[in-house]
């Protein structure tokens, strides 16, 4: 795709992607911390991680969305994890659903086009 056609394209769904991931990682880590984080150490660590790679990438930090990419693939992975002992009828079943299409969504957006670094005109 060429550079004058990349900067035509709109930039808000990406941006509406990372802030639903960013409130969703806020809201994760609020309640790893009121819980307590015993036994959620590796999710608080995504957690925390994908909150700075979404600013990060929010920011157009050229090696950042790639970086991002890997914990949300992490974080699916994780929620396949769980989902794997869930009996059948469970009714975290559809929440787990929803969290991985967004995860995916949210990859699909930033490893498309709408997620490259923008070249910058010099002033």
């Amino acid at each position: 795709m060429s550079d004058a056609v990349e900067r035509r394209l709109p930039r808000w769904p990406l941006l509406l992607a990372l802030s639903l991931i960013l409130v969703l990682e806020v809201f994760f880590v609020v309640m790893l911390s009121v819980e307590g984080v015993a036994g959620n150490i590796p999710m608080l660590v995504n957690s925390v991680a994908l909150i700075i790679f979404c600013a990060l990438t929010w920011f157009e930090v050229p090696w950042s969305r790639w970086l991002l990419i890997a914990l949300l693939v992490w974080r699916v992975t994780e929620i396949g994890v769980a989902v794997a002992s869930y009996g059948p009828g469970d009714h975290r079943l559809g929440g787990s659903v929803f969290l991985v299409t967004l995860y995916v969504v949210v990859g699909l957006l930033v490893t498309s086009p709408l997620g490259r670094v923008r070249m910058r005109a010099a002033s």
